[in-house]
């Protein structure tokens, strides 16, 4: 593409744009290599859009075939690939450019990509995968057990293989004699019964480039700029992949932000942004413009302040104080029935969502449950968990079912749909549950969103859309699509969606946050009720531990358009369902720049 065309959408860009200046920095950049720091509603993804287009009309990239893009999961993968259809022909159409050339963007999750790589290599490793990778069966190491063929494997076989998911999760990166012993298990003992873990679909490729160098030396070569999003969620294994596919030459533009990395329990990466900085000295750029509260001062400045606590280590200088409205009830009913008239008072107002989040599912979480029943709210239950039984089960049935159904259509419409989410619904008419009647709604609720916003999708592409979500156990994503106002959640299973109102649940010292009970000082404001204020003399391992569960409140506060609000109480349960009194608020709340304000007496907030 010749280079001339750079001025023309250079032009166009900046009028996009409007003027936001780091947005131009990371998109007109003479840096090969950017990482950028993007929070949630700071346009990342238009800034990301914007970069390639540039880099194609500048010549900077020869041809979109040749740009790989990576994301966490399989909805934000579809998401992105949307955006790249509808606007990179748009920004490019001055160049008459051909409107395909958006298709030809490679926009997938990890395991998508390697599943590709499989399709075409896997032969190399074992002839039993010269068999379409996507007819195997996606199991976690922990269901090994489960398995209806499960005496195939020895028990030391079944301990490695959960070895290997535990190092992973661990973020322990694996040896290479690891990693081969564990395939070999895989590729003898369930490959043989259509088994496959989800690890295996990434190590299976790691393999192959460290055996078959040829093989890694064409996709080294084909892809001459790799974007990744979401970068923060970066498990070791994935990492292992972009290390794998990056030379000398590879153009790269890593995207996230380190403040919303909540997924360490399962191997994300700690400093993973910090490392990649250093290892491909790549150009740091922070986005500083957030959209989505350009218009709501408050949230605007609760947004702010908070990260720079992060940023600075809970020691940030602060220019204005942002008020957070708190509900403060004597014992856990009493907060609750504060949330619940709340959360009446905003339902009533047409078009308004509201999101009840809490840290996890416990006796604290059951008693707002049980408020919304008594008061006839109607609610969605998003309350479990990836590791729950019912959870795995659904999607697996799904999954089989799916697979069975649609793997021979030529078409998959909103008729096919409908009847393959009945015949699910009659599987499980005789163990209905809680959690199987919230996961039934979700089924509906991305089946409708697929045939309507979806429906322009080619039917390979909504088959492998559908297949991935629930071959990697995404139906949670879907909870964006619900037709209903309440959402009752956890933070983890909101990461990703939003609402226009949230209320953040059990904020208290020991529910919430169970770093900030190591520090000392406390204070006995009615209004505060906090157990100490941070920054305090505590160890660095502390300290980290405060700033992981910082990622979680923040990213709580985030899912809220237009307010949020924070609530907690004297009285709390534990894990196990033992009460405690004296409760008080975590340090979280209170960090500096933060200031509780009692919510019945804030004005102007809905």
């Amino acid at each position: 593409m010749p280079n001339t065309n750079g001025n023309t959408i250079k032009e166009k860009i900046t009028t996009q744009h409007e003027g936001d200046e780091k947005q131009l920095e990371v998109i007109f950049s003479d840096s090969p290599r950017l990482i950028v720091e993007a929070p949630a509603g700071y346009g990342k993804t238009t800034t990301m859009i914007s970069r390639i287009a540039f880099l194609l009309a500048s010549g900077g990239i020869p041809n979109p075939k040749r740009i790989l893009g990576l994301t966490f999961s399989v909805n934000a993968a579809l998401k992105i690939k949307r955006e790249v259809s509808e606007k990179l022909p748009e920004l490019l159409r001055a160049q008459n450019n051909p409107v395909a050339l958006s298709e030809k963007v490679t926009v997938t999750n990890y395991h998508g990509f390697c599943k590709s790589v499989l399709k075409k290599y896997g032969y190399l490793l074992t002839n039993t995968l010269r068999k379409d990778i996507n007819l195997f069966k996606a199991i976690n190491e922990s269901e090994i057990g489960r398995l209806p063929n499960k005496a195939v494997l020895t028990q030391q076989e079944s301990q490695a293989l959960k070895s290997m998911e535990q190092a992973i999760k661990g973020a322990v990166i694996p040896s290479r004699t690891g990693v081969r012993a564990y395939n070999e298990i895989v590729i003898n003992k369930l490959l043989p019964f259509e088994y496959i873990t989800h690890n295996a679909v990434i190590l299976f490729v790691l393999c192959i480039f460290e055996q078959f160098p040829e093989v890694q030396k064409f996709y080294r070569n084909f892809y001459h700029l790799i974007v990744v999003d979401e970068f923060q969620d970066t498990n070791c294994i994935a990492w292992g992949l972009l290390e794998s596919l990056i030379t000398d030459t590879t153009k790269l533009i890593f995207l996230g932000d380190p403040l919303q990395r909540i997924y360490g329990f399962i191997g994300a990466l700690p400093n993973i942004m910090a490392a990649a900085t250093e290892k491909y000295s790549m150009t740091q750029i922070a986005l500083n413009q957030n959209y989505r509260f350009r218009n709501n001062p408050e949230m605007l400045k609760l947004d702010t302040n908070i990260r720079a606590n992060a940023v600075a280590v809970f020691a940030p200088t602060i220019t204005e104080t942002a008020m957070l409205p708190v509900y403060w009830g004597k014992t856990q009913e009493d907060e609750a029935k504060q949330i619940i008239g709340k959360v009446q008072s905003i339902a009533v107002a047409d078009e308004n969502r509201v999101a009840i989040l809490c840290r996890a599912r416990g006796r604290n979480a059951d008693i707002i449950e049980e408020q919304l029943v008594k008061n006839q709210i109607p609610f969605f239950y998003g309350m479990f968990t990836d590791e729950d039984v019912d959870y795995i089960e659904i999607h697996n049935k799904c999954l089989e079912l799916f697979v069975k159904s649609f793997r021979k259509q030529k078409q998959i419409n909103k008729k096919l749909l409908v009847t393959f989410s009945n015949d699910i619904k009659k599987i499980h008419e005789l163990t209905q549950s809680k959690i199987n009647s919230s996961l039934l709604w979700l089924l509906d609720a991305l089946i409708e969103k697929v045939s309507v916003y979806y429906a322009d999708l080619l039917p390979e592409d909504k088959y492998n859309f559908l297949k991935d979500i629930f071959e990697n156990r995404q139906l949670k994503q879907a909870m964006e699509y619900v037709d209903s106002k309440v959402i009752l959640s956890t933070v983890h299973g909101a990461k990703g969606l939003e609402w226009d109102y949230v209320m953040l649940s059990d904020v208290e010292q020991w529910a919430f946050s169970f770093a900030c009970m190591s520090c000392q000082s406390q204070t006995k404001n009615a209004t505060d009720k906090v157990c100490c204020k941070l920054p305090q003399p505590v160890s660095n391992e502390i300290k980290a531990q405060i700033l992981d569960d910082l990622c979680v409140f923040y990213v709580g506060l985030t899912r809220a358009k237009k307010q949020v609000y924070v609530s907690a109480s004297a009285e709390r349960f534990n894990a196990s369902g033992r009460q405690f009194t004296n409760g008080k608020m975590c340090c979280l709340a209170t960090v500096d720049g933060v200031k509780l304000v009692k919510a019945e007496t804030m004005m102007g907030m809905n």
